[in-house]
């Protein structure tokens, strides 16, 4: 691939760390809104209309939209920021921020000018959500495009509030035999959302099943998951635009992390707020905030919610700065990237965990916000490509000079 080289001058430069400050600034003004809504959200399954509202009034579903649609067009470093300071308030805000606006940025790279057309120029807002992986999809290549005859796809965060979906498809040629793993947008109204998201933790995402039944999808929003993950993107329109030259995989892994980091502050902010009250049943700790077990515990939480921060953040500047350079990512440095991010989930995870223990039996409570934070961070750890195990085996594997065992990379 030729190297294309992506400099701002100045004032550019100046006008973007703005914007970072000004999003980053409001995010921080919604998480007392964000906290005293949790509860209703996770019963109401979906995000307020309130919060939804809010998101909007701030810019914070469009943060990956290009700006030649009206988006903030962020850094990645950027979204890693803001969509953590939502993870302080509540999860399930943060996860679909998260999520909408990595699929909103496929949206944009993955495809050309005329589906961006379509989706950025609508009389709709452009909220772009999607799942890669089909639990049943049945398709056929038909004149213009192709036939999802049948399809089934779960865990679609944030659809209730979408206005395209961005389905994982197998493409096929005219025999049907498959060739290669597409994606596939298509408008909301166009699906049935079967509103099963029925579960413990990060409630209020909306992470429900959506199905298909003869839907045409034309060419133009048709793309390819094999050339995407390898840099080759249909956006050509954009091909000046730094952000959506980025690696696709670390792209879509590191954002899940994003969340969960904010879920390790508001775990430490909680136990500390809730600390003086507390004292340790059974010993003669009439005060918790004085037993050096308490201090050896938030000291070791401290450590590894700074150490997945800083592991976030280092990676969250390589997407940027490896997309600034007009070369795409090193296969070895995304690799790297898919392992890291599960190794900083395992230590947010672990954080949280260890606060949560310190709570003692008030955990038991599901008025306890410990508790909440706790189920919320336990789900978040286990979304498959930020899975620790399959992520240190895959780099593993790679060290040891075996193929990956995956083309997610």
């Amino acid at each position: 691939m030729t190297a294309i080289l992506y400099s701002e001058p100045a004032h550019a430069a100046a006008d973007q760390a703005q914007t970072a400050a000004t999003l980053l600034d409001y995010a921080r003004t919604l998480v007392p809104r964000l906290k005293a809504r949790s509860k209703d959200t996770a019963q109401l399954g979906r995000l307020p209309p309130d919060t939804l509202a809010d998101l909007e009034a701030g810019g914070l579903l469009t943060l990956t939209t290009p700006r030649r649609y009206g988006g903030s067009q962020v850094s990645v470093r950027t979204f890693l920021e803001v969509v953590a300071e939502l993870g302080r308030g509540d999860a399930s805000v943060a996860w679909v921020a998260a999520l909408t606006n990595v699929t909103t940025w496929c949206a944009a790279a993955f495809f050309g000018e005329e589906a961006a057309q379509e989706v950025f120029c609508g009389t709709k807002p452009a909220r772009v959500t999607g799942v890669l992986s089909p639990r049943k999809a049945v398709v056929r290549k038909v004149e213009g495009g192709y036939l999802i005859e049948e399809g089934m796809w779960g865990f679609n965060s944030g659809v209730n509030h979408a206005t395209w979906d961005m389905l994982g498809i197998p493409l096929v040629d005219e025999h049907g035999k498959v060739v290669d793993q597409g994606v596939a947008l298509i408008p909301v109204e166009q699906l049935q959302i079967l509103d099963d998201w029925n579960v413990i933790g990060i409630s209020g995402s909306g992470s429900s099943t959506v199905t298909a039944s003869k839907v045409f999808v034309p060419h133009s929003r048709i793309a390819s998951v094999t050339r995407a993950i390898e840099g080759d993107y249909l956006a050509t329109h954009l091909a000046g635009e730094s952000l959506y030259q980025s690696a696709c995989m670390p792209m879509l892994a590191i954002i899940l992390a994003f969340p969960a980091l904010g879920l390790g502050v508001a775990a430490l902010e909680t136990f500390l707020e809730t600390l003086p009250r507390r004292g340790i049943q059974y010993s003669w700790y009439a005060k918790q905030s004085e037993a050096p077990i308490t201090h050896l515990q938030v000291g070791e939480a401290s450590a590894k919610i700074d150490a997945a921060r800083v592991i976030l953040e280092r990676h969250a500047d390589a997407i940027d700065a490896s997309a600034a350079s007009g070369s795409y990512m090193a296969f070895n440095e995304r690799a790297k990237v898919r392992r890291d991010v599960g190794y900083a989930e395992t230590l947010i995870w672990e954080a949280v965990d260890l606060l949560a223990s310190a709570s003692g039996g008030s955990l038991a409570s599901v008025n306890n916000p410990m508790t909440r934070i706790w189920q919320d961070a336990r789900i978040a750890s286990l979304h498959g490509i930020v899975s620790p195990n399959t992520n240190f085996e895959t780099y593993g594997r790679i060290l040891c000079g075996n193929t990956p065992g995956t083309p997610f990379i």
